[in-house]
């Protein structure tokens, strides 16, 4: 019968000097902790460390003795080492070709081996795989057996070992007197011990070693409390447990308790539960800003490495050393905290937003030397040079010479590489615990990689990044420790540890026992006949009942938790739970007192400050001032008095801004040399159409610098669309009446009230006696309604004719220059100015424009005036796009659509027409 030792029996048991072996190496770590703490306690300033091991850091250590005593001679693979073979083999195999990548399919074959060598079960393999068995195989199998036949015969020949069969490899030294039995061995905290380490174990004892093992209990005096309870839902199920878990702490806050929270699907759940820990535990810690150090909650979770942004940074730079990287995967690089410069931060942000991401040319990736040559020919603002880019550029230069190379040396070659961007960061960068920890790891995945020379290989630099990205994003990172009270864990991590409290989380029966699943490389028949995990539910159940077991003695109070019901349905408690007898808990009964909540009186305070005047009566914006004074006064206030503007969206290519620009320009080079529609209508379509071509040219050569055929196909495939969307727009002029183009892309300052507008006139027509405004519109948007009523929708027509005489102006009108949909929309004085349609409609120009005149000077009036009232002119339509919603708080419970509201839909042309 196994004996029960506490926390205290295994630190006294350590000093006798036995090597105590732990299930984990978290485990052996806590233990190592708590033996340092006992230490200090006593006075000590220095000692003997705890001899305290893993199973995988004692047999790794018993395997080295025998490598230094000249006993073993073969390699002992790593996991990189021991993928690449598998790998190797996989690669070669091409008579079983499958969807399957070779890496995928070498991950499942190796996990296949390490579990068949667990067992004892590779021995077997060749002969359950011989004879009539054969034909009862799987597909899958069979390719597996020929698989294992091979890399058994590769280590063989090439004097390695895995790691898989280690504990048979020590066994057989161990029987041949090879390796020194030690008189006695420990092991404390194990469950069910698999049948290659109990081999290792009975060959120790039959060399005279007294093994023995011990199970853990726990010492706390307290009255033991053995409970399970049902809340409502999965949410209020955790609300509740932090809750118990606040009180428990705040109850023994004297004898600084450990409590563990199990939690079956951690990574599913850890976003949810963190969120409810930190509102429960410490609110405090709320804010985003707030250090987590200090938090009384600790998650144990591992990440793959390369998920983490100092090591993503660190491959993707690499990566961009041998080709293009997406727009935004460079810019990330060039604003990163862990490479080059943070002088040089705020002129690289500048650089990425006004140049790296406004390229007009479509271009979803950027190379290395791309990215130099738009530094060296940007604005002033942009750093140039940055010496860090010229120092990797120079680097991957050189390298990009060398056509193969061992792993060892590419790894050391982007060692170099990292140095010179500075990288993990400059000397006012100072790194966090985990980013310092992370920086660690990673140097010792690039001495794995290393590693890989055992081949004897030669690669070129694609394949040697390959491999380190791949080993990156295998590695799991485990944050550092914060030694915090509540550890959040995996349920099989609690194997092996201690707790004065256990919250176990999500105990039904989908989660517990926890679902295996068969091997599919493994015949069934042999995974059932030895118990595989997987291949017997009843098996799995034992197991999870002797877990299950354990951790009820392992702490005073154990508290499964469970919820009635989630989002798609009832959910029921696990059965080995209710096997166990527990006290049933009400949610009220466990937590008696709910959370204190400190009401806060509001305070009214009475905004009636007056604003500060404009301090200059010139305001930039146009005629979207009045557009936006329209719309809503206190959208207009915040976009041009607070200039909170929201951010802008930024396309691949000519977005819609960009392509009205080119539109713009090529029209003006276009009627700067025809001038007049009488030279339109006579000139024969060839030389239209060259004459089309050389404004379209034009307009496209500028600001626009291809490098590569893709930036010349693109260029001239713009050009084919501009040219033909301006030969369908030119028919539409020739119905107007006779004019001659004035101005165009004009700038002139407009006076309304007491502000003074700077706006840009699309294009001036001379007719008869007179003038017309014409503004041209790319999009849907553009109706001569929306010039009505006192809050008109789009004032910028309106606000160009002010500064005509009322006789002069004969004419306003929106060009709506789209592909099928080309028209003129707007008002005249006369029939014929504009083209004949039901919406051109003759009107008095001069009452007309005095009326403007009065509505656009009160809108005026209204912004210098600061009424920012948040009074949108047609609730909801006008609030949906709108980026003020976070500062206006709009109530829409104080708002009633108007008459009618449901039935316009604003800016679309068609709905107005109607």
């Amino acid at each position: 019968m196994p004996l029960a030792l506490t926390l205290a029996d295994l630190l006294d048991s350590l000093d006798s000097g036995e090597p105590l072996v732990m299930p984990s190496s978290r485990a052996a770590r806590e233990l190592r902790t708590a033996f340092d703490a006992s230490r200090r306690a006593l006075g000590l300033t220095a000692w003997e460390p705890a001899p305290v091991f893993s199973w995988q850091q004692w047999t790794a250590s018993l395997w080295s003795d025998l490598v230094v005593a000249g006993v073993e001679i073969r390699l002992l693979l790593n996991a990189a080492q021991e993928h690449s073979l598998w790998r190797e083999i996989v690669a070669e195999d091409r008579g079983h070709r499958t969807l399957g990548s070779p890496d995928s399919l070498a991950e499942l074959a190796q996990s296949a081996w390490e579990l068949a060598a667990a067992y004892s079960a590779t021995a077997y393999l060749e002969q359950f795989f011989a004879g009539a068995r054969w034909n009862a195989l799987n597909p899958d199998s069979r390719i597996f057996s020929q698989w294992a036949a091979e890399f058994r015969k590769r280590c063989g020949d090439r004097c390695l070992l895995s790691t898989a069969l280690l504990d048979d490899a020590l066994a057989q030294h161990v029987v041949l007197g090879a390796l020194p039995a030690p008189a006695a061995l420990q092991l404390a905290g194990f469950g069910d011990l698999t049948p290659s380490r109990e081999g290792l174990l009975t060959a120790l004892r039959k060399r005279g070693t007294t093994v023995t093992k011990h199970d853990l209990t726990t010492s706390s005096a307290s009255p033991p409390l053995r409970a399970s309870v049902i809340a409502a839902h999965p949410h209020d199920e955790l609300q509740l447990a932090a809750r118990w878990v606040r009180g428990y702490l705040e109850e023994h806050r004297g004898s600084r308790p450990r409590v563990a929270i199990l939690v079956p699907n951690l990574t599913e759940e850890r976003a949810e539960l963190d969120s409810v820990l930190r509102e429960v535990l410490a609110p405090e810690l709320q804010s985003i800003a707030a250090d987590l150090s200090s938090a009384p909650w600790e998650i144990s979770s591992t990440i793959p490495l390369a998920s983490l942004a100092i090591i993503s940074d660190a491959l993707n730079l690499v990566q961009w050393t041998l080709g293009p990287l997406s727009i935004e995967s460079a810019g990330t690089l060039l604003l990163s905290p862990y490479l080059g410069d943070r002088s040089q931060r705020d002129a690289l942000a500048h650089f990425d937003a006004k140049t790296l991401r406004r390229q007009s040319l479509l271009r979803p990736e950027i190379d290395f030397p791309g990215v130099l040559r738009l530094l060296s020919s940007s604005d002033p603002h942009t750093p140039t040079p940055v010496a860090w880019l010229h120092n990797v550029n120079s680097l991957a230069q050189r390298a990009a010479s060398v056509r193969v190379a061992t792993y060892a040396d590419w790894m050391e070659h982007i060692r170099v590489l990292l140095a010179a961007a500075r990288w993990p960061g400059s000397e006012s960068h100072t790194l966090t615990a985990t980013e310092y920890e992370a920086t660690r790891a990673w140097d010792g995945v690039l001495d794995l990689v290393a590693t890989l020379d055992f081949s004897g290989r030669r690669v070129p630099f694609d394949n040697a990044l390959e491999a380190l990205r791949m080993q990156a994003s295998r590695t799991l990172f485990t944050p550092p420790a914060t030694r915090a009270p509540v550890q959040v864990m995996r349920v099989a991590e609690a194997e092996g540890c201690l707790f004065d409290a256990i919250v176990f989380l999500r105990s039904t029966d989908t989660n517990w026992p926890p679902p295996e699943h068969a091997h599919p490389l493994l015949p069934l028949a042999l995974q059932r006949s030895l118990s595989m995990p997987g291949a017997d539910a009843a098996r799995a159940a034992q197991r999870a009942r002797a877990f299950t077991t354990a951790l009820l003695q392992r702490a005073a109070t154990v508290l499964f938790t469970s919820s009635a019901a989630d989002d798609d349905g009832k959910l029921r408690p696990s059965p080995l739970i209710a096997e166990l007898g527990l006290t049933q808990l009400s949610p009220e009964q466990l937590c008696v007192t709910p959370p204190h909540r400190q009401r806060i009186n509001l305070e009214t305070v009475a905004d009636d400050s007056p604003l500060p005047p404009l301090a200059h009566n010139t305001v930039a914006g146009g005629a979207r001032v009045l557009q936006l004074q329209a719309a809503c006064g206190f959208r207009a206030f915040a976009e041009f008095r607070l200039h909170a503007k929201e951010l802008e969206t930024i396309d691949l290519g000519f977005d819609a801004a960009e392509s009205g620009r080119r539109l713009h320009g090529a029209l003006q080079l276009f009627w700067k040399e025809v001038e007049t529609q009488d030279a339109l209508r006579s000139m024969p379509s060839d030389d239209r159409d060259r004459k089309i071509r050389k404004a379209v040219d034009l307009a496209m050569a500028r600001h626009l610098h291809p490098h590569n055929a893709w930036d010349v196909s693109f260029i001239t495939l713009q050009k084919e669309r501009l040219t033909s969307l301006l030969q369908q727009w030119l028919d539409t002029e020739l119905q107007r009446g006779p004019f001659k183009v004035r101005e165009s892309e004009q700038m002139q300052p407009i006076h309304v009230g007491p502000l003074t507008l700077d706006v840009r006139f699309d294009r001036i027509d001379k007719v008869d006696d007179g003038f017309v405004l014409v503004d041209y519109k790319t999009g849907a948007s553009g109706h001569p309604n929306q010039w009505k009523g006192p809050r008109p929708d789009d004032p910028q027509l309106p606000l160009y004719a002010l500064p005509y005489e009322p006789h002069e102006l004969k004419g306003l009108a929106f060009a709506k220059v789209r592909v099928g949909k080309m028209k003129w929309l707007g008002y005249q004085t006369e029939p014929g100015i504009l083209p004949p349609s039901r919406v051109n409609e003759v009107v008095d120009l001069s009452a007309t424009v005095e009326v403007w005149r009065a509505t656009l000077t009160q809108l005026a009036q209204d912004f210098a005036d600061g009424r920012a009232n948040v009074a949108p002119r047609l609730y909801p339509r006008t609030c949906e796009h709108c980026p003020q919603r976070i500062l206006c708080r709009l109530d829409p419970a104080t708002l009633a659509p108007p008459e009618g509201a449901g039935e316009e839909t604003g800016d679309e042309e068609e709905a107005w027409d109607e």
